[in-house]
């Protein structure tokens, strides 16, 4: 087998430095938040700069601190739910008119409230130190979904009976008793 010549070695590394620097979230988040910047407000981020800043908060989360994952989480369920409401606005100024407009801005409405949601749940996964990945969890509902979707029973004297708010698996079990749903 041939030696490889210097000017080769040297190309092929350059390329997997390249590809390291392309595969580095922290590259790759600190030019994007760059380019937005810079179209957002007409200046320009230092790369290195934008780069350092991601990676500090990169090493906090590992650390622990996720006072900033929270803050972003936060700021982002707000942003949502301010699209959600203008959505909506112009959904409703829209019924009644010709065209598919309404349903078009309703449909916005409906999947930034539905972000929102899905947002405003990571951000309490991390309040109460869950955002750790399961294999094969159970379906988990909100109190309002499982009142709604799968009522508690209640004794003669009006009591909640413990236990009878039904999950998904407990009537997969209960099959042949009647539901209603």
């Amino acid at each position: 087998m041939e030696a490889a010549e210097p000017s080769e070695e040297k190309s092929v590394a350059r390329m997997r430095e390249i590809a390291a620097q392309a595969m580095d979230p922290c590259v790759t988040s600190s030019m994007v938040v760059s380019a937005f910047w810079e179209e957002a407000r007409g200046s320009s981020i230092d790369p290195e700069a934008g780069y350092d800043a991601i990676q500090d908060a990169v090493d906090a989360v590992r650390d622990g601190a996720m006072a900033g994952a929270k803050a972003t989480l936060v700021g982002q369920a707000i942003a949502l739910n301010a699209i959600f409401a203008e959505m909506a606005r112009r959904g409703g100024a829209m019924l009644g008119r010709p065209g598919n407009a309404a349903e078009r801005y309703l449909k916005l409405a409906m999947k930034a409230q539905a972000q929102c949601r899905a947002t405003l749940h990571s951000l309490n996964d991390i309040a109460e130190g869950q955002a750790e990945e399961k294999e094969e969890e159970a379906p988990r509902y909100t109190r309002i979904e499982r009142v709604i979707v799968y009522p508690p029973r209640y004794d003669d004297e009006g009591n909640v009976i413990p236990g009878s708010a039904k999950r998904e698996a407990d009537w997969r079990d209960h099959a042949h008793e009647v539901r209603l749903d």
